[in-house]
Order: structure tokens, then C-alpha cells, then sequence
């Protein structure tokens, strides 16, 4: 069956084949090294999320294009393109119940399946077992910034930052705990009635009749200076590293359809 792929790029076909399917065993059982890819991302220099910026000779014209070169190249995964347009809800339940995810081929990768501007970046499934979820972020400066999907704590971020030059991740529970996340989605729900109390009145008074209504946009920030502030100078930044690697290695070798080939 034909696929939207560019020729250059390896990617499943949506309905694949038999031999397709052994092939992405295959990789699961000769090829496929996430952990290798993660090392590799660390090795990354700067990318932005819209366009490259890298000195580097290959120059990818998006970070999430870089992670997914190094996600192909580097760890054999396959690209694949779902069928069917993907829903959030859809994407919900994979995360709540990642084996009911049997569409996904064993050794794939699903970039951006809600689109450029919702998380996920990437699905990645390494087993029949497990899905992990990743998220890219650039910026400027030491430390990114998190909009309305707010900080998931089972994510794995991948951070670049142009002033460093360099790449970290983390997972979101090494940036923000339970309890603080329980508070601003309280906080959020508040906002939100309080909005809908506000927007009433503004219509009431909308005179000029122009639907002037008002939303309140959730964006975590952090700040206390660059003990707390910078990613890669922070004290916890190899601890969470370490935890990022832990739980990538965790979920996908974790089971009887994956063995790595050679000692992590």
C-alpha cells in the first residue's frame, strides 16, 4: 500500500505486509536500541522547534526532525503513519492502557499525532507491553517553558537550550511533584468558573456587539534564579537523567518480546 512517506524515509506502510511484520521483529529482536538513541540524543546540539538553527553539517529543519533521525538512524525504530486521524482521547487510553495500543507495529514511532501544536511529539513502542511518551523543547535560554498541556509526569522531555548549546532530559515527575500538580489543576478548575462567571457579565455588556469573552491560558514558569532555574547546571541534572534513562530502560526491555543485545 502506498504511504505519505518522502522516499528517503523509512517508514511502515499502513496496512503492513507479513514480511513487513517479521522485519519489524526483527528489529525488536537485533536491531532496535533505544538506549542507544537516547545517548545519542544527549549528544545534540540546539534545534528549534520550528526551524534549525545547528551548526551541525546535517541540518534538520525542526528539533523533532532531529530526534527523529536519531530515533531511525541511530536506534532502529520505524516511523509509522496511522490510518486513521488520531484523537486525543485515542491517544488517552493508549497512555492509560498502552497494550490495547495493537495497531502501533512493535518498533515504530508515531510523530506528532495530535499535530504540531498538542503533545505528544513523538509514541514510541518498544514492546507489546509499553508505550513511552516523548516531548521536545528548545529555547533560548536555560530553562523551557510549559503552555496549557502543562508537565506530564510520566514524559520524557528532551531540552535544548541555545545558550548551552547541548541537550538534557528529564522526565516531567523530576520537574514537578503530585502535590504541586494537584494544586494547579485545582487552581485551573477554579479559573476556569471564574471564567465562565466573567464571560457572562461580558456579555451583558457587550454594547458593541463583538462576543468579547475571556480565557484564562495555564503556563508553568519557573524562577528563583539559575540554582533553580538552569537545566544544565542544576544540581538534580544527572539524577534525572539517570531516572529518565532508568525508565526508558524499564519499559522497554522490561519483557519477553525484548532483549537487549549488549549490556546498557
Amino acid at each position: 500500500m502506498e504511504t505519505s512517506c518522502d522516499t528517503n524515509e523509512n517508514c511502515l506502510s499502513h496496512t503492513p505486509s507479513l514480511p513487513m511484520i517479521n522485519s519489524t521483529i526483527k528489529c525488536i529482536r537485533e536491531k532496535c536500541n533505544i538506549i542507544k538513541a537516547f545517548n545519542a540524543i544527549l549528544k545534540m546540539p540546539y534545534y528549534k522547534n520550528e526551524s534549525a538553527t545547528s551548526g551541525a553539517v546535517h541540518n534538520y529543519p525542526r528539533h523533532e526532525d532531529a530526534v527523529a533521525s536519531v530515533l531511525r538512524d541511530v536506534g532502529g525504530f520505524t516511523r509509522w503513519i496511522p490510518p486513521y486521524k488520531l484523537t486525543k482521547k485515542q491517544v488517552e487510553k493508549w497512555k492509560e492502557i498502552p497494550t490495547s495500543a495493537t495497531d502501533i507495529p512493535i518498533g515504530s514511532f508515531i510523530e506528532q499525532p495530535l499535530g504540531t501544536h498538542s503533545n505528544p511529539d513523538f509514541i514510541i513502542k518498544p514492546n507489546n507491553t509499553y508505550l513511552l511518551f516523548l516531548e521536545c523543547k528548545s529555547a533560548n535560554g536555560y530553562f523551557p517553558m510549559y503552555n496549557s498541556g502543562g508537565i506530564h509526569q510520566d514524559y520524557i522531555y528532551i531540552f535544548c537550550s541555545k545558550k548551552i548549546n547541548e541537550t538534557t532530559i528529564y522526565m516531567g515527575k523530576s520537574i514537578i511533584t503530585l502535590e504541586q500538580q494537584r494544586l494547579i489543576n485545582e487552581h485551573i478548575e477554579d479559573a476556569r468558573k471564574r471564567d465562565d462567571i466573567l464571560n457572562k457579565k461580558l456579555r451583558l455588556l457587550d454594547n458593541n456587539h463583538r462576543g468579547i469573552d475571556f480565557y484564562t491560558r495555564p503556563m508553568i514558569i519557573q524562577s528563583g534564579g539559575r540554582e533553580y532555574t538552569n537545566y544544565f547546571t542544576h544540581q538534580n541534572r544527572s539524577i534525572a537523567e539517570k531516572t529518565a534513562l532508568d525508565w526508558v530502560k524499564e519499559m522497554s526491555y522490561d519483557s519477553e518480546d525484548i532483549q537487549p543485545n549488549n549490556k546498557l
